[in-house]
């Protein structure tokens, strides 16, 4: 049994986009006794700070009203009412560097050579800037395979089993071990929290080469994403069309090129995997699909775009992947119009 830790001596986090995924982490995190949370909330905040959240979640049973330790309406909030350094960070908002920059964002609550940062989101080399930014401070990302979302004004549904794969990018501006040690602590935490009152089991899992479980990820998310949204089809339409041998499993060998290019290949066997692990009347809509239909900013070069500049820098011929990319950054610039009018 993991034991608790003393209020005085718990984890200080600050978490950043409480939507389906966000808040059922910071929930985890809270149900650990090891830490508390502040959670910055913009276009909810007074919603939940006055009713809290509804979750209905498979690893947690069902929450009237659950909120967590703390509620800000910003970052800088967030940052001004905190009554010691943050020890962690964590980020789960969408990767939209064409929107907004993550560094900049969370720069307020980031302590030089404290804060560790987590990154709970989409693609390739997200790290990067962020490592760039804060040379001195230890960060790890995730990748998530967790079914939630949002619904209504205070909801949060989860529907799959929240597995989560963590590991740091290491970088020469800390000691190896200690960016082992932030991570490890992190999982320490994460663990002792996942155990709930639901019919699932969660897991987290702590990888020292993340790079490989980000590409394999990518096998998915530029895949299965890309062309659901492109074609407005979800899964299992893509599948029984004739889309999986045509295009899919075309454009997952791809992505795999690249990965094995840059030296860090997943295993080849997870093409199939994914490609046949769901039914052909699937009725799943991916993410990158749903933002499409509802007017939202894709996670487009996160997902499409660093892999393509990683293809191009050892010269690796990507027709559907280049395809899908600029057929989509014209439905983003449609989405952006149509934002810029709104507003």
């Amino acid at each position: 049994m993991i034991a608790p830790r003393e209020d005085e001596d718990k984890y200080n986090i600050c978490l950043i986009g409480s939507g389906g995924v966000g808040t059922i982490a910071s929930l985890v995190l809270e149900k650990s006794r090891r830490a508390n949370v502040t959670v910055v909330l913009r276009s909810r905040y007074e919603v939940i700070k006055d009713k809290g959240w509804n979750i209905e979640s498979v690893d947690h049973g069902n929450l009237t009203g659950w909120r967590p330790s703390g509620i800000a309406s910003s970052v800088e909030d967030a940052a001004l009412h905190a009554e010691r350094p943050f020890d962690y960070v964590v980020v789960t908002t969408k990767q939209l560097p064409d929107v907004y920059s993550v560094p900049e964002l969370i720069r307020p609550v980031v302590k030089a050579n404290h804060t560790a940062v987590v990154l709970i989101q989409n693609g390739i080399d997200i790290e990067v800037p962020v490592i760039s930014t804060f040379p001195s401070n230890p960060v790890m990302s995730a990748v998530s395979m967790i079914g939630s979302r949002t619904s209504g004004e205070n909801t949060v549904i989860q529907v799959g089993t929240d597995v989560l794969t963590i590991g740091p990018h290491f970088h020469d501006g800390l000691d190896r071990e200690r960016q082992l040690q932030s991570a490890r602590e992190f999982v320490y935490m994460y663990t002792a929290g996942s155990r709930g009152a639901g019919a699932k089991t969660a897991e987290c899992i702590l990888t020292e080469d993340m790079p490989v479980a980000r590409w394999q990820k990518l096998l998915w998310n530029a895949t299965f994403n890309t062309l659901c949204a492109m074609m407005r089809m979800n899964v299992g339409e893509l599948q029984s069309s004739g889309g999986r041998t045509m295009l899919l499993i075309p454009a997952m060998h791809e992505v795999y090129a690249i990965a094995k290019a840059v030296g860090h290949p997943p295993p080849e066997h997870m093409i199939d995997y994914y490609a046949y692990r769901l039914p052909d009347d699937c009725l799943y809509r991916p993410s990158m699909l749903f933002d499409l239909e509802h007017g939202r900013p894709m996670e487009l070069e996160v997902v499409l775009g660093n892999a393509l500049k990683r293809a191009e820098e050892y010269n690796l011929v990507t027709p559907i992947l280049s395809t899908l990319y600029e057929l989509l950054k014209l439905e983003q610039c449609k989405i952006n119009q149509g934002r810029q009018a709104v507003s």
